[in-house]
Formats: structure tokens, C-alpha cells, sequence
């Protein structure tokens, strides 16, 4: 959830995991043997990437989905810029494995909806009885760095060259940082018999957003909307 900035909550960083409410996240399913007459629907996520060997106790963020896309589109190609060349035509002396973008392309949509929290009382002094789905959308801004605080250098040079500006009030640039996508969920006795793409589980840096808000509130608080997340695919070399 969210943290609380001193007696006001505002939207940005201090979001790192989204949660809904009980009421529209709990959707029956009935599928013999899958755990219970009503196991619920597996839903998928996003989360932010590091290094195995990264030591450092670095912060996490993660947007949970409130649905799994309906579509999800996966399209795999030969990318000649990169130049990477296959390990059978490599010197035996060359054990690296290039950290580059794998050639592939993830595009998917998700809906998000605040209608509970922006119409019940109770919830009105939540960032999401607040703010609706910018609750949602600030998750993601966090992951790709949108949200990260900027530095303003100054030109004159010295000892302090540069600034930091209010994280609050700055919409900062885009980032490639490398996040995982995870949608699917095997049984527990075919976990480990194929690989994570096989498990529909997708390693990158989101490529573009194209959010759309559809509904709001008369405080014109953002509702409803639908975003559409566009992956690069890398290697996950180095990252599992």
C-alpha cells in the first residue's frame, strides 16, 4: 500500500504495491481440482528487476493486475543491430553473455477501477478514494522512473554542480529499468519442467505506455482507465 506524507497522501513514490477492494477483486471460480470448490482467479503482476549478485536492499514495486489482459500479444524477430553472435560461433575463451534486448515484443492492456473506493465513505481519506486509479497509474510511473527524483545541473560547474528537485512536483524522464511480467501460474508438479516463457513470464523494460482515462468523479478524479504497456523482451542473463 501506500505511505502516508505527513498528514496529506499523495500520489508518487511512496506507492509501491497496489491492492483493491474485497469486493470487485473477488471473483468466483469454480475448476475441479484446482485447489477447493472456490480457489479465485489467479491474477497476474509486474515487478521491478535486479541483478542476482545485487546485494544492496533496494525498494520493489509492484502493480498488481485488478484483470488479466484479454489479449496478449508476443512477437519474437532477429534484431542485425544488436550484432550478437551465437555462442557456437564464439571462441571458447568467451564465456560472456551479452546483456541485450532478446528480439521480442510484449504488448498487453489492463483496466483498472476505483468505483468502490471513490464511492464509499469509509475510504474517502485513501490515496484511492482520493485519487482513483492515479493510485495505479503512479505504481507504474515508480517502476519506470517517471516518478524518480531529477537533478538539475548547474552550468557554472563547483562543488556542487548539481541539484536535487522536489520528487513531488517534477515528472521526470522514462527509464529502461527492467521489470518482470508475470501472468500465469503452473500447478505445483510442473513448476520447473519448462522455461519462463513457457509460464508466460516475461522479462524487459516496459517500451511505452498509452494511458486513457475513461471516468471520473465530479472532482474530475480519474475512475477508470485502461492502459496499454508495450515490453522489450531482454535476456534475463544475469538477472535469475
Amino acid at each position: 500500500m501506500a505511505k502516508s506524507t505527513g498528514s496529506v497522501n499523495l500520489p508518487g513514490k511512496g506507492i509501491w504495491e497496489n491492492t483493491f477492494d474485497n469486493r470487485i477483486q473477488n471473483i468466483p471460480s469454480y475448476l475441479p481440482g484446482e485447489g477447493g470448490a472456490n480457489p479465485g482467479l489467479k491474477k497476474g503482476y509486474m515487478v521491478t528487476a535486479f541483478p542476482k549478485n545485487n546485494k544492496a536492499n533496494n525498494r520493489f514495486y509492484m502493480l498488481n493486475f485488478l484483470y488479466n489482459p484479454s489479449t496478449i500479444q508476443l512477437s519474437h524477430s532477429i534484431d542485425a543491430a544488436n550484432q550478437v553472435m551465437p555462442a557456437y560461433t564464439r571462441s571458447d575463451e568467451d564465456s560472456g553473455t551479452p546483456l541485450v534486448a532478446a528480439g521480442g515484443t510484449l504488448t498487453f492492456s489492463l483496466l483498472f477501477d476505483r468505483s468502490y473506493e471513490m464511492s464509499d465513505s469509509s475510504k474517502f481519506n485513501t490515496i484511492e478514494g482520493t485519487y482513483g486509479v492515479m493510485a495505479d497509474i503512479h505504481v507504474l510511473y515508480n517502476m519506470v522512473g517517471i516518478n524518480a527524483p531529477q537533478v538539475v545541473w548547474d552550468q557554472g560547474g563547483g562543488e556542487s554542480a548539481s541539484t536535487s528537485v522536489d520528487a513531488n512536483n517534477v515528472i521526470g524522464i522514462m527509464q529502461m529499468n527492467p521489470v518482470w511480467a508475470r501472468f500465469g501460474q503452473a500447478r505445483h508438479a510442473f513448476r520447473d519442467k519448462l522455461p519462463n516463457l513457457s509460464r508466460m513470464e516475461y522479462f524487459g523494460y516496459v517500451a511505452s505506455l498509452d494511458i486513457t482515462y475513461t471516468h471520473f468523479s465530479q472532482r474530475m478524479a480519474p475512475v477508470r482507465c485502461a492502459v496499454g504497456i508495450t515490453m522489450q523482451l531482454m535476456s534475463t542473463a544475469g538477472w535469475v
